[in-house]
Order: C-alpha cells, then structure tokens, then sequence
C-alpha cells in the first residue's frame, strides 16, 4: 500500500457552489500567468537594447563622424581626453581634421581604437611640451563648416541612415562663418545625422552663438580638472539609470506579488 501525505481541506456537501469561484481562480492565475511571461520577455528584450557603454560619446545605435578643430587657437592638448575616451571603447567612428580647410582622415565606420594612434600628438612630455605634429603647416582660421561638410559627406557616401557627427572646438568661428555653418547644420538635420559639441573652453559669446544654432543640449561637458569629458548621460545620476529596464522589473515584481496575494493556497490548520 502507497503512502501519501493527505492535506487538510474543508469538508462541503455544496461543492457546486464553490465552480464559480475555481473558474474565476483559475481565469486570474491564467492571466497573471500571461502577464508575467509577456513582462519577462519585455524586461530581456530591454535589457537586450540597452547600450552596455556608459553615456557614449557617440550616440547608441548610429555612425559617428569624429570633427577635431586643429585651428591655431586650439591647445592640441586639450583633444586629448576626447580621444582617449573614443580610443578606449568599442565605437566605430571616423575622423575628419580640420582648420582653414578639412581633410577625412578615417572613413565612418572605423574602429574607435584607430584613434590610439594620435595620441602621442596630443600628451605633453616630460617637460610639459607636446612633440612635433604633422599638421603644424595645416594649422591656420577655425572653418567649422568646412569640418562639418567633410564629416557630412563621408557619412553620405557611405550610405549612412543613423549618422552622427561629433565636433570637438574652441568655437572660435569667424563672423563670415556663421552664416555657412547654420546652413550646414541645417543640412546635417534634415539628413537625420545627430550633431554634438564638446567645447573647448570657448568664450561665453562664441558658446552663445553656437547654441543658437544648435541648442544647449547639443553640448557636451567641457574638459574639466578630473580630466574627463562628460558626455550628457554623465551629468546626472538619474541620466544614467536605465528606466525603463527599472519599470519592467518593477511590474514583474508587482505581478509576482499579486500572484502570491490573490492565487496563494487556502492553509487548513488542524
């Protein structure tokens, strides 16, 4: 003879009565059941999409073009923490040099390590000083549209729907500049390219006027004294929280808890 461990259970000569209240039981238990499996795809396929870089330079999902200023008023040093970040992480990019005129020196969709190669131009030594660069007779006026057209071009030569274009300035933009650059810009957006800015201690009437034609947000931070070049994610705790990865998570735990609360077996104590 088998034995088996009988559970307590409420004796009832009316079980009919109590059809209605299993059919309703097991109704809710089918759809918390549905719920929680369509909460936990959603919730992987978030966490799937999330961009695993820590507030990209260049924005998640898209070709970026790197635009260094290399104008004579540009302190070559200060480009270095912008392309040892790009250097250092897995981003594909290309890169444009420019000053009076603009030269593509990496195509889009280069390895961001490529980048590693420049920077020995851009670290002082020893002495404090920065080693010889091959663009000292390059270096002249700031054209930051002719930067902009260059990268422009490459990203539409390349066939590229999700571009963006990362400019790295003074902003030190001559007066006759300013009415090509708007006219560049706007080119750039109705392409569906993405521009930002990391400035280079600009002036606070060179800055002003660049955020007329891009907005404030364009802006990336500025080099600052911990040595990092802060992209916008970075600027805030709350910029960097994946909230919808956090919202998923949270419903799937309100639903587990509904099925404990509403679905959780009737204990008979002796």
């Amino acid at each position: 003879m088998t034995s088996f461990e009988l559970r307590p259970a409420i004796p009832s000569s009316e079980s009919g009565r109590l059809r209605a209240v299993a059919r309703r039981t097991l109704v809710l238990r089918a759809a918390l059941a549905v719920a929680l499996v369509a909460s936990l795809a959603l919730a992987f396929l978030v966490a799937h999409s999330q961009d695993v870089r820590r507030a990209p330079l260049v924005p998640a999902g898209t070709t970026g073009m790197l635009v260094l200023d290399l104008s004579a008023s540009v302190y070559e040093g200060a480009l270095d923490q912008t392309v040892a970040k790009l250097s250092g992480t897995d981003e594909r990019t290309g890169l444009v040099v420019f000053s009076d005129a603009a030269y593509e020196l990496l195509p889009p969709g280069s390895p961001s390590r490529e980048l590693s190669s420049l920077l020995r131009f851009f670290k002082t030594g020893p002495l404090g000083t920065l080693p010889p660069n091959p663009w000292e007779p390059f270096r002249a006026g700031t054209r930051i549209s002719t930067g902009l057209v260059t990268a422009r071009r490459a990203l539409l030569r390349e066939k590229v729907t999700n571009g963006s274009i990362v400019l790295v300035s003074d902003l030190e933009i001559l007066a006759d500049e300013v009415g090509r650059t708007a006219e560049t810009i706007a080119q750039i957006k109705a392409d569906g390219y993405e521009v930002r800015i990391v400035p280079l201690f600009p002036s606070a009437e060179k800055r002003a006027l660049v955020e007329q034609l891009l907005g404030g947000s364009a802006f990336l931070g500025e080099p600052e004294e911990e040595n990092v070049t802060r992209t916008p994610g970075e600027r805030s705790f709350t910029g960097v929280l994946p909230w919808l990865f956090l919202l998923t998570a949270a419903v799937v735990v309100a639903l587990l808890a509904a099925n404990e609360r509403l679905l959780a077996r009737l204990e008979v104590r002796p």
